[in-house]
């Protein structure tokens, strides 16, 4: 089997072009090349104006022939992490015997029956990252679809944001700027493969039941009011405001309803999107139905990073 040359890189220059740069720089010799086979790259919210330039800059500077990308509220790279400050990630490889394919694809799936080719490919390892845009995206939705159309392809990637002030994410690709679309970048070849996932957070408190909601509003938990239980959790936490509250205590809704789980690949987690006046009740992006489990979920340095491990080492 090939052996994978990657290499990563971060960057928290506040101008694009240099932040890029520097990014590419640190993964190109990490991974001991000087051109890529194929490029990923991460970026925050003070660069989402500049994501043409941004693009562009990583295609030159690597040389890569398939790239995707997406705005962030947090990047990491060379075992550092970047939130809510400008900073750009980059990750190149190149591997003997690995083909690579891209595109930016609109989030009705046109344009997946390109990659039935790697769907069906049998001579070693594949898969698939997607980067839908997740202030648009039914993530429900998209993942049936994905599975409908490409249902021999192991399929993995993570939601595109901003800092929480906009709401509008950005994906980039060989083509171009997109939003409203998803990123992909698919790889196939002899390699060993292994996709965990890390929610970065742990669950605090006891699981609750929804008892009352209105489509995408939580209004009642446990037969009381949502919001007082999100307040009151966030006290035993020490969270002193709900700007706070909404970058560290997050929701989680797990998978398998018979025997729920809050940990890993046990269950979604979504941050608070928002407030109802009318309701009184605590937005949030999943669809969510009565009697259904949540759990309250606590985001901080050191439940990343133990979360991270337990996903790398297990």
């Amino acid at each position: 089997m090939g052996s994978f040359q990657v290499g990563a890189g971060l960057s928290r220059l506040e101008d694009t072009v240099d932040a890029v740069r520097a990014a590419v720089r640190q993964a190109l010799d990490q991974a001991d090349t000087t051109q890529a086979q194929w490029a990923l790259c991460f970026f925050t919210a003070a660069h989402l104006s500049r994501a043409d330039v941004l693009r562009r800059t990583v295609l030159d500077d690597t040389g890569c022939q398939a790239f995707a990308g997406c705005s962030a509220m947090g990047v990491i790279g060379q075992g550092e992490e970047a939130e809510l400050t400008p900073a750009v990630a980059v990750l190149v490889g190149s591997t003997p015997g690995t083909d690579a394919q891209s595109g930016v694809l609109p989030l009705d799936g046109e344009g997946l029956a390109g990659y039935s080719a790697l769907a069906e490919w049998s001579g070693g390892s594949k898969a698939l990252l997607v980067l839908p845009d997740t202030f648009r995206a039914n993530h429900e939705t998209l993942a049936d679809m994905l599975q409908k159309t490409l249902p021999d392809l192991p399929i993995f990637g993570a939601g595109a944001v901003d800092d929480g002030t906009l709401g509008i994410s950005l994906q980039v690709g060989m083509e171009g700027v997109r939003s409203n679309s998803m990123a992909v970048l698919g790889l196939f070849g002899g390699f060993d493969l292994a996709v965990g996932i890390t929610q970065s957070c742990s669950p605090v408190g006891d699981p609750h039941f929804i008892t009352k909601v209105q489509e995408h509003t939580l209004i009642e938990l446990d037969g009381g009011s949502a919001l007082a239980a999100y307040i009151e959790q966030g006290q035993v936490l020490g969270i002193e405001t709900m700007q706070q509250a909404s970058l560290e205590l997050l929701f989680g809704f797990p998978l398998d309803t018979q025997a729920p789980s809050f940990t890993g690949e046990g269950c979604l987690v979504r941050h608070l999107a928002g407030f109802d006046q009318d309701t009184q009740g605590l937005m949030i992006p999943h669809p969510m139905t009565a009697h259904a489990a949540l759990g309250f979920m606590h985001r901080s340095a050191d439940s990343a990073e133990q979360d991270m491990e337990r996903m790398v080492t297990g």
